[in-house]
């Protein structure tokens, strides 16, 4: 029983990872609130934690030599309550603005570890269930904060940010059951472990920090543009699109749960299989000539996206060593917040040359089928699959 708590708590930790955005169904409210502030510095409060998020990912590296994985994690989850509370007791903008920034820095003092954290401490079949399991709880954590401001939104806008009080019951989890480091038992190892990364590591983090980007890229370029497809062609609704997406994000836990699956069958080749299968879909997506290949191919393409990001973390954490593999999380992590920064000038470039969606997605998805072979080339070094 002690055992599955340590483990469900350090899932736990992932469950609050996407959780940012979750407040995003109050900005109407908050239109109506802030009359004199234009809506696009209101939207900024939603899409801020990003920058945020980002900086602490930067900073990681020097971070990790003046604190320990357990004092990095507890101040994340402090920082991630504290300051979500902010707007339930002063509205003033620019107070909820810098609060909302350094949000994103407790949530990227926990992003890389959130991770990091299950290749550190778990070995073989285990570290595989794991890993795939985090990639579902994101998808959980998210749905169960987004549905918290639903219910909470009739008693006001500000009210919603109670949902990031979670981030106190993640943290007794933590505390709870979560052991600290066995740093004296360690410090040996450490000092014949190289501190900062080798020109392999290097290759190798910024490889899949390219893969990784692409791969998300591509996926958020689904999320944007499908509605568009559904209501234009006549397919349906928004209500119709808005429910592909959900079952596309929901594939998500699936993906999770069959990982070890998959990579048993699959070994070192799982990213390019499942890299070339999201390329394929996009390919399917866009010359869709109705509704059931349109959501059967969003499904599956929800579903080959999460086991290929997990392909990604998994390699990494048997390529890279433990001492540095937070650092090396962090780039790939990095990669992954490039590439959502980027989708709108991606689309927009591509915009230039043909507006049709099947010309779009097959320059998408043959980019991604490119970047899979890119990842077979990268990750050719066998991994210890199962």
């Amino acid at each position: 029983m002690k055992k599955f708590m340590e483990k469900l708590s350090i899932l736990s930790l992932s469950l609050i990872l996407t959780t940012a955005f979750s407040i995003s169904s109050a900005q109407s409210a908050m239109f109506a609130f802030y009359k004199g502030i234009p809506e696009s510095w209101i939207e900024l409060l939603v899409s801020l934690p990003s920058a945020g998020i980002m900086v602490m990912l930067l900073l990681n590296g020097v971070i990790e030599k003046y604190l320990t994985e357990r004092q990095m994690i507890v101040t994340g989850l402090l920082i991630f309550s504290l300051c979500g509370f902010v707007p339930l007791f002063d509205q003033s903008y620019w107070l909820i603005f810098a609060s909302r920034l350094i949000f994103g820095m407790g949530l990227g003092l926990l992003n890389a570890k959130a991770i990091s954290i299950i290749s550190e401490r778990y070995q073989g079949r285990e570290r595989v269930q794991l890993l795939g399991l985090r990639g579902s709880a994101e998808v959980v954590g998210t749905a169960l904060l987004t549905l918290g401001v639903s219910l909470l939104l009739p008693f006001g806008w500000q009210a919603v940010f109670l949902v990031y009080a979670f981030g106190l019951v993640v943290l007794a989890l933590y505390l709870l059951f979560v052991p600290a480091e066995q740093t004296a038992s360690k410090g040996k190892s450490r000092q014949k472990k190289p501190l900062q990364l080798t020109k392999e590591d290097w290759r190798l983090s910024l490889g899949f920090a390219f893969v990784a980007g692409v791969i998300v890229l591509t996926n958020i370029a689904i999320n944007v543009r499908v509605p568009g497809i559904v209501e234009r062609s006549g397919m349906g609704t928004a209500q119709t699109a808005g429910l592909i997406l959900s079952l596309m994000q929901l594939t998500g836990i699936a993906a999770g749960i069959s990982f070890a699956a998959f990579l048993r069958y699959f070994k070192e080749r799982l990213l390019t299989v499942s890299g070339f299968a999201f390329g394929l879909m996009q390919l399917f997506i866009g010359l869709a000539p109705n509704l059931w290949v349109l959501t059967l191919s969003a499904i599956a393409a929800g579903f080959v996206y999460s086991i290929a990001l997990t392909a990604i973390f998994y390699t990494l954490s048997e390529r890279i060593s433990s001492s540095l593999l937070n650092q090396a999380t962090s780039i790939v992590i990095l990669g992954c917040s490039a590439g959502a920064t980027a989708t709108t000038f991606v689309l927009s470039s591509i915009g230039r040359f043909s507006s049709h969606q099947a010309v779009i997605f097959s320059i998408l998805g043959s980019a991604m089928i490119l970047t899979a072979l890119f990842a077979l080339r990268i990750g050719k070094d066998k991994t210890s699959a199962l």
